[in-house]
């Protein structure tokens, strides 16, 4: 009955071509495209599709409250994760939880847990309230130290995957690698939804 009503509520349609009851149909997902994999700092940074189209209007949707597309949008993930790894979503800042009431990368990341059987690793800090959005290239790589890791009090069963929702410069994810490296964490990997086509990445070592 609760399922019911919730999609009477918030009824879902595929963002592809509006098929009912699906956020992404498989005919659609055949047109998405391939996985992009590449190597930044160290850090190899893989991602599902591209950040434009269908896929970016269902994540504004997503953060702008739509919670029940996390797990329609882990299935599009799932296939870049391998069985066994430890996943580290990267937190949002404190301002945007506060105005969306959630954490958009750690709801995904949950959704991912509960479908691939994976572990799920809360072991990143982002003391300020600074937000990537807008900033340009510079103006990334200037906001460095952004995220603490939680001190070392165990050993993950798993290889450590950072994870985060969209991939714009790369200088998030290497500055989350950075802070778990210097509380004593090896982390040499990297998963996201997407990543935006035609910009410029940032090459750090």
């Amino acid at each position: 009955m609760w399922n019911q009503i919730v999609s009477l509520v918030f009824p879902r349609w595929c963002i592809g071509c509006e098929r009912d009851d699906v956020l992404l149909c498989e005919r659609c997902a055949r047109r998405a495209g391939e996985a992009q994999t590449i190597v930044l700092g160290g850090i190899t940074m893989r991602a599902a599709l591209p950040y434009d189209g269908f896929l970016r209007a269902a994540v504004v949707e997503f953060k702008q409250g739509r919670r029940g597309f996390a797990g329609d949008l882990a299935v599009l993930v799932a296939p870049l994760l391998e069985p066994g790894i430890t996943l580290v979503p990267v937190p949002t800042t404190r301002r945007r939880i506060a105005q969306r009431g959630f954490d958009q990368t750690v709801m995904l990341a949950r959704a991912l847990e509960r479908r691939c059987g994976i572990e799920i690793a809360d072991i990143l800090r982002r003391p300020g309230n600074a937000a990537q959005h807008g900033l340009s290239r510079s103006e990334r790589l200037a906001a460095s130290g952004r995220f603490a890791a939680s001190p070392r009090t165990r050993a993950f069963a798993g290889r450590l995957v950072l994870f985060d929702d969209v991939r714009t410069t790369g200088a998030t994810l290497l500055d989350a690698a950075r802070a778990l490296r210097e509380g004593g964490y090896d982390v040499r990997d990297a998963v996201t939804l997407a990543w935006t086509p035609s910009t410029s990445l940032v090459h750090a070592n």
